[in-house]
């Protein structure tokens, strides 16, 4: 990675946290600027305009989140275990990287063409993995595949509207524990993750 990419990456991480404190429609340039730091003028060497900010920002969340699932799943044969990685990786990416997964559950909708397509490739190609690891789930008379599949990312992508780590567990507790009542609800069973990490 080249100078300018590092130094890139630095100004889309000050871009995702001032979408993730004021969304994208109430952010300007001079926030963006403020939070990396740099000069408003200086941003446009790295990108022409905001709407190039947001795009960046959500392809690389969702090639991040495609890639880190697709690391994890490797090796993995048992079915439920595949479920309880899923919930493990895109909440570890949630934890650490939060103005990013906010930026990309709260503002991808303001994404326009040409910016869109791409994205939006990205976005069936991980919905694609999640609805393979629940596939063997699906039987005559269950819960159908996309229901399923959309509840899950229900439960996992507005996570940061209500965590908080002064009071919840950490990403290998917090996980197994949504993995498992994703799985069998709130029925009484032991638990996989002991207490709060």
């Amino acid at each position: 990675m080249t100078g300018f990419d590092q130094r890139r990456e630095q100004v889309l991480d000050g871009c995702a946290r001032a979408f993730a404190a004021k969304g994208y429609d109430g952010t300007s340039i001079k926030d963006i600027a403020r939070a990396v730091p740099m000069s408003s003028g200086g941003l446009y060497h790295y990108c022409a305009n905001k709407q190039e900010f947001l795009y960046l920002i959500c392809d690389r969340a969702f090639r991040s989140l495609i890639d880190r699932l697709e690391a994890g799943l490797q090796g993995v044969l048992d079915p439920r275990e595949r479920v309880h990685t899923v919930f493990r990786s895109h909440l570890g990416y949630f934890l650490e990287r939060p103005d990013e997964l906010i930026t990309l559950t709260e503002d991808l909708s303001s994404l326009e063409p040409p910016w869109t397509g791409h994205v939006r490739a990205l976005q069936r190609s991980y919905y694609a993995i999640v609805s393979g690891v629940l596939a063997p789930f699906e039987a005559p008379g269950s819960v159908p595949l996309r229901v399923a599949t959309m509840s899950l990312f229900g439960m996992i992508n507005w996570v940061h509207t209500w965590y908080r780590p002064d009071a919840d567990p950490g990403v290998e507790t917090l996980a197994s524990q949504m993995a498992e009542l994703f799985l069998h609800g709130l029925e009484t069973r032991p638990s996989r993750g002991g207490g709060a990490s």
